[in-house]
Formats: structure tokens, C-alpha cells, sequence
């Protein structure tokens, strides 16, 4: 019986290894002009992996038409080499079960070759949703705040389906019920090189950086909590890293 107590513990070690690492704090927040109110760091922290690079576990899909983890969805967001492939002629989204609040999330991605009508001439398009209320309802266009990941845009504010904020950059326009606030520069690399998408969100404030670099910030958001979602658009993308810190 002690074998297997000490069998099963030692699985929950690796399992632990792997969910959560600890690493060194990021750049972005090494030098961050709030980092005394960020009460959970230190000079090593605890990075979340929500993407384990084996499987969905505790993710779900949604795809417009098709609803929340059908199984035709399946061949639009799959894996290989521990990376997520999004590919399809489809809207839609890989969604957490879990809601967040107060952290730093890092996501890497990468463009594919393919696009979708009717988008095959437009920019390839994708984006991270967050802060995506535990009972608000799925749709294509969910309550939630948008990370822009699109060509030549990354960075850009979406406030989506009633979701608002004010922010310190002039340019920003209304295009619908959806107010965007543009990035302040284009630090994308080009083609199919891999991007670095950070998120910081702190009490009713966040900042979205690209390659390292401050591109847009909001504060007075409607929303400061919920669960995190990445695009499907009708173009293809990878996304290799998905991490998150607590800050708070």
C-alpha cells in the first residue's frame, strides 16, 4: 500500500511539474512602473501553462453554426508538436473553463499559409478574448475584451458586445456597437516568423505588448475577470504558448 500511495504522489509531483513551472519574471514586468502592487511576484514565479501541449484539457471549442464542443470542431483546432493548429473555413474559438483576473498572460503565435472565403483576400485575422464572463453566452462575438491578432494590426483593443474602457491613445474609432482603439506602432514580425503577444491585466486596467514592446493600453474596463479565448477567423495560425502569472 505505501507503494502505491508513493506511486500516485509522485505523479501528482509530475503532473504539478508540468502545470505549473517556475521561472524567471519577464521582462515586461521586471520594469513595470506598477510592479510594487503586483503582490505575487517575486525574482522566480509560477507560471500556469494552460495549454499542456498534449491535449484540450481544460479547454472547450466553439464554432459559429455548430455550438460548443461539436464534434466536427475537432478537425479545426488540433495539435501537432505541441502546438495548436487552427485551420478551417469557420468563426470560432478555443475557450478556458476557468476565468482569470489580475495576471500576465503570454501568447505565441504564428501565421499559417491558408485563408477562407470569403476572407481569402483580406488580412489574416485571428485575436485573444479575455476577460469573457463565466455566465455570459457563447456566440461569435462574445461579451469580452479583444487582444487583436491580426496582420499589420497586433495589439489593437476590440470591446466587444457591450465591454467598454477608456484608454490614453487619440486614435481610436467606433465601428458599430464595437469600439477599437489602434496600436501605437506595428512590431509584428512578418510572414510566418513566431510573435510574442503579452497581456497584463490588473484591477480595471490592461496593456497588450508585442515582441516585447507597449503598443496599447485601456483602463476603466467594464470588465476586470472571466475566461481567455483564441480565434478561429477563417485563417490559418499556430499558437505554441499559452501562459499565464498571477499578480495579484
Amino acid at each position: 500500500m505505501k507503494r502505491d500511495i508513493s506511486f500516485y504522489a509522485l505523479l501528482l509531483v509530475c503532473f504539478c511539474f508540468v502545470g505549473c513551472q517556475q521561472k524567471q519574471l519577464p521582462e515586461v514586468l521586471k520594469s513595470h512602473k506598477d510592479l510594487a502592487s503586483f503582490t505575487k511576484l517575486a525574482d522566480t514565479v509560477e507560471v500556469i501553462s494552460l495549454f499542456n501541449g498534449n491535449d484540450l484539457t481544460n479547454w472547450y471549442t466553439y464554432i459559429d453554426s455548430l455550438g460548443v464542443n461539436a464534434p466536427e470542431s475537432e478537425s479545426f483546432f488540433t495539435i501537432e508538436d505541441s502546438t495548436l493548429h487552427f485551420d478551417g473555413p469557420y468563426m470560432g474559438y478555443l475557450c478556458t473553463n476557468d476565468s482569470y483576473k489580475n495576471y500576465y498572460l503570454k501568447v505565441v503565435f504564428h501565421w499559417g499559409e491558408k485563408k477562407y472565403p470569403p476572407r481569402e483576400n483580406s488580412k489574416r485575422d485571428s485575436g485573444i478574448l479575455y476577460h469573457f464572463p463565466t455566465d455570459a453566452v457563447d456566440n461569435i462575438w462574445p461579451n469580452s475584451i479583444e487582444c487583436q491578432v491580426q496582420e499589420e494590426d497586433c495589439g489593437d483593443y476590440y470591446f466587444v458586445s457591450g465591454s467598454h474602457a477608456d484608454s490614453p491613445n487619440k486614435d481610436a474609432a467606433v465601428e458599430g456597437e464595437q469600439k477599437h482603439i489602434a496600436r501605437t506602432a506595428n512590431y509584428e514580425n512578418p510572414g510566418q516568423e513566431w510573435n510574442v503577444m503579452e497581456i497584463i491585466c490588473i484591477d480595471d486596467k490592461s496593456e497588450h505588448y508585442v515582441n516585447g514592446h507597449l503598443v496599447n493600453e485601456a483602463y476603466n474596463l467594464s470588465n476586470t475577470e472571466g475566461k481567455i479565448l483564441l480565434q478561429l477567423e477563417g485563417a490559418e495560425v499556430y499558437y505554441k504558448t499559452v501562459e499565464l502569472i498571477s499578480l495579484k
